[in-house]
Formats: C-alpha cells, sequence, structure tokens
C-alpha cells in the first residue's frame, strides 16, 4: 500500500489517520519488537558528527520507545526515557473484564501522578480517548471500525464538546485504502484521497475554506501523471508526497506551482526481508547521484531484536561516511 498524505497541523487527527487496524499488531509489536518482550532500555551515544535527516521517507529509523514496560499479552504499560537518571514518561493502568480483555487503558503522568489520558476500548482498539494536561480536560475523541477492523471514522472534539475535525476513511477488507477524506473544525472538507487499486489511480485534492480546489494531482501505478496547485506561497501542504513500492523503494516528489515536479529516489536494504531493521537507505536525485546516506550493522539476540546498532551517515557535505551514534538496548523477556 502507498505511502499516505498526513495532515500536519490536526496533530490528533494526524495519530488516528495513519492508523489502519489490517492485522492485530501487539503495542511491542508496534514498537518493532518481536517475542515476549517483558521490557526494553535504550541509550543512545552521539558521535558529534552533524547531519540531518531530509524532508521525506525516514532514512534514520528511531528507536520508537526508549524505555517501555509490557505485559504478557504485549501491551504497553510503561512508556518514555531516562534523563538525569530520573524516568519521564507514563504508567499505562490496564482494566480487563471477566475474559481478560483489556476495556480500559488509564494512562498517567509518572512525574505528576495525574491522569493523561483515558481510552474505552472495543474489540478491534479504542473506541474512544479523553485527553487532560494537568488534571484539566482537553478534549477527546470517538474512533469507529468496519467488520475487519480497519478504521471507518475518527471525530475530535474540544473540551467544550465542539467537533475540531473528522476523518473518514473506506478501505478493502484486507485494509488496501479506497478513500480518505478530512474535514477541519469549521466543518469544511480540507483534502480527500482516492485509490483504485484496479486502476492502479490515486488522486490528491485540497480545499480552501469555501470549497475551491488549491492543489490536485494524479499518480498511476506510481508514477506521476499530473499536478496543478493555485499561484501563491512557494509550498503548500500536498506538494511535496512520497509514493513507495513495497519496503525497498519510494519515490519523493517536491513539485512546484508551475507544475514541475523534482523526483528523488529512496532505495532499503533489510537486515531481514521482512524485518523493520534497515542495513543502508540511500537517496539519490533523479539523475542518479547519491544525495543522503545511513547505514547500520546490528548485534541481534535469539528473538531477532537487535541489542546494539552503529549508524553511519554520508552527505555531500561530509564528503564521507561518517559514524552518527550508537545504540545500545537491555531487552527482558516474559518467561514461560
Amino acid at each position: 500500500m502507498r505511502s499516505l498524505r498526513q495532515v500536519l497541523w490536526l496533530s490528533f487527527l494526524m495519530t488516528v489517520a495513519t492508523h489502519a487496524q489490517e492485522i492485530y499488531r501487539t503495542d511491542a509489536q508496534n514498537d518493532d519488537l518481536s517475542g515476549p518482550v517483558k521490557s526494553v532500555s535504550s541509550k543512545v551515544e552521539r558521535s558529534g558528527v552533524i547531519w540531518q535527516q531530509p524532508g521525506g521517507p525516514t532514512l534514520l529509523m528511531p528507536i520508537l520507545c526508549m524505555e517501555c514496560d509490557y505485559d504478557r499479552d504485549g501491551s504497553r504499560i510503561k512508556s518514555g526515557a531516562i534523563v538525569d537518571g530520573k524516568f519521564f514518561g507514563q504508567i499505562i493502568q490496564l482494566v480487563r473484564d471477566g475474559n481478560g480483555q483489556v476495556t480500559e487503558q488509564l494512562v498517567v503522568n509518572a512525574s505528576t501522578g495525574q491522569l493523561d489520558r483515558h481510552e474505552a476500548m472495543g474489540r478491534f482498539g479504542k473506541i474512544e480517548e479523553t485527553d487532560y494536561i494537568d488534571g484539566k480536560l482537553q478534549g477527546w475523541g470517538t474512533f469507529s471500525y468496519d467488520q475487519y477492523g480497519n478504521m471507518v471514522e475518527t471525530r475530535s472534539f474540544d473540551s467544550t464538546g465542539k467537533q475540531e475535525g473528522r476523518v473518514f476513511t473506506k478501505r478493502e477488507p484486507d485494509g488496501t485504502l479506497k478513500e480518505r477524506s478530512v474535514w477541519g473544525k469549521d466543518g469544511q472538507l480540507s483534502y480527500q484521497q482516492t485509490l483504485d487499486s484496479e486502476t492502479k489511480m490515486e488522486h490528491f485534492t485540497t480545499f480552501d475554506q469555501f470549497g475551491r480546489v488549491k492543489l490536485t494531482w494524479t499518480v498511476v501505478d506510481g508514477k506521476l501523471a499530473s499536478f496543478w496547485e493555485e499561484p501563491g506561497p512557494p509550498s503548500q501542504f500536498g506538494d511535496n508526497f512520497t509514493e513507495t513500492e513495497g519496503k525497498s523503494d519510494a519515490a519523493k516528489y517536491a513539485c512546484h506551482n508551475d507544475g514541475r515536479c523534482d523526483v528523488s529516489h529512496v532505495h532499503y536494504e533489510y537486515l531481514d526481508p521482512n524485518g523493520p531493521n534497515p542495513l543502508s537507505a540511500e537517496w539519490r536525485d533523479s539523475d542518479g547521484n547519491l544525495q543522503f546516506a545511513v547505514y547500520s550493522d546490528y548485534d541481534i539476540d535469539s528473538f531477532r531484536n537487535w541489542t546494539y546498532r552503529r549508524v553511519w551517515v554520508w552527505s555531500p557535505d561530509l564528503g564521507k561516511r561518517s559514524l552518527y551514534e550508537t545504540d545500545a538496548r537491555v531487552i527482558t523477556y516474559w518467561q514461560k
């Protein structure tokens, strides 16, 4: 499935828009961990080399959880980081029914002891979320799913109950995207994305507050077929996007309001064919010239989780492959 554009200025909706329940995954699996993980504790040491991830496909895969604990079914019960010897993050209290299914999650701030978030859980995931800051209600959201477990609709509300945003998504039973529509706080359609799996045609359009088209493009079989955006700012939401083919290749489009699009390509090589750990990620321009690169090697345990990682980077400014960081993780596992 191709990568999905995200509305960066709607942080709540950004989180749920990228969520797809195609195959149920535990929190531990979502953190790129395999096996019966009980806890993970991570440390990062930077070399001092100056290098910056370019906008677009991720080259250096981040550590998704620095300090995490999980229960036996892979649900996260602690999440955060150690700073100056002290844990900062959240403690997650799970409420289960008589069958052992999680019905509620209470996310508590580890520093203050106050409730940060309450989640009501359903068969396929959370169905309602309420957020707090310093004990004060900030907003809440609802989530619904189809019969296959794919998220269909999300709505977000402010503390007074006024709707701030809505996302409607339609998918094939296997999770393949067919349509995504996003509305802002004024109820105006903000953008719409459609994908026809038979014709392999993807269409994307953004709208202004009066419902007029601001930007539109069409991709056919992974290749850009047309692009238009209204005159004005040199860059706007939707004119930079990525099309992916599997895990190994991505095309990054940077388009301009004169209709031109700069195309670059990213290629990944992985430690394991279906695993999350890239050995290399190379970003090249349309002429094939290397622009950015990240190379990694790993020490792997018996569950194919890495316990030590060395990361080298390359850019034209550096002119050579340079050690960027070394990462270590202590992983413990539940015993049978």
